[in-house]
């Protein structure tokens, strides 16, 4: 499967990103795999340690692509001091014994069904990170409680959770499908001095926009976690 061009600009020549007009060195990482690229302006001291980077700002926003992007809050970039600095951008699988085994994989993920299933591989599952790629906790548990009711029907049970709330029908109207705002913490060696919170406000952006997200995880979470079934799961 090939990018597209304007996927390949973004990975190129990435946006909202912060610039250090007099670092000491400039760091790049990129992993085509999974489209990421990170460039960091760092401060270099005269023995050749690092002593701090900046960073642009960032708040989740819009859905695109099945997942959350993130846009510049518009604030001055920060300026994070550190000793060590370590980079980790991307993760896959080791995909190789399970294609020698015959399972299906592509792009470093296993390829299943909505189910967890395999076409033509009957009584093996699979679900979680590795036939999803990089996904949240909530939505490997889903796809977990997805594969066990499935391979209890498969083993002839039949078992049934029910649902025995009436689940009125979500709406969205306007509503835009959008990440939710990661709050920031405040140091730690300001909250060692004092017993305020740990997490800073959102900022005003921020707030006007997880107001306005869907907020309806009790329908679409459901449907989710059930994995395409309707009412049993």
């Amino acid at each position: 499967m090939l990018y597209s061009e304007k996927v390949m600009d973004h990975f190129q020549n990435p946006r909202n990103v912060g610039k250090m007009e007099d670092a000491d060195g400039v760091g790049e990482v990129g992993n085509a795999k999974c489209g990421d690229i990170m460039r960091i302006y760092l401060d270099i001291d005269e023995n050749h340690h690092i002593k701090g980077m900046y960073v642009t700002p960032q708040m989740i926003s819009e859905i695109k692509g099945g997942r959350a992007s993130v846009k510049a809050t518009g604030e001055p970039d920060q300026y994070i001091p550190c000793d060590v600095l370590v980079v980790a951008i991307g993760q896959n699988i080791e995909t190789d014994h399970f294609a020698e085994a015959g399972i299906p994989v592509e792009r470093g993920k296993i390829v299943t069904t909505a189910g967890g299933d395999f076409l033509d591989m009957p009584g093996v599952f699979a679900g979680g990170d590795c036939a999803s790629g990089p996904a949240t906790v909530i939505k490997a548990i889903a796809a977990a409680k997805v594969v066990a009711a499935n391979i209890d029907e498969y083993l002839g049970y039949h078992h049934e959770i029910s649902c025995d709330v009436e689940i009125p029908k979500a709406s969205l109207h306007d509503r835009v499908p959008c990440g939710r705002a990661e709050l920031t913490e405040r140091e730690a060696c300001e909250r060692v001095c004092d017993f305020e919170g740990v997490e800073n406000c959102m900022t005003e952006k921020e707030a006007k926009q997880e107001a306005c997200r869907c907020l309806r995880c009790d329908h679409f979470g459901y449907g989710i976690f059930k994995g395409g079934r309707e009412k049993l799961w």
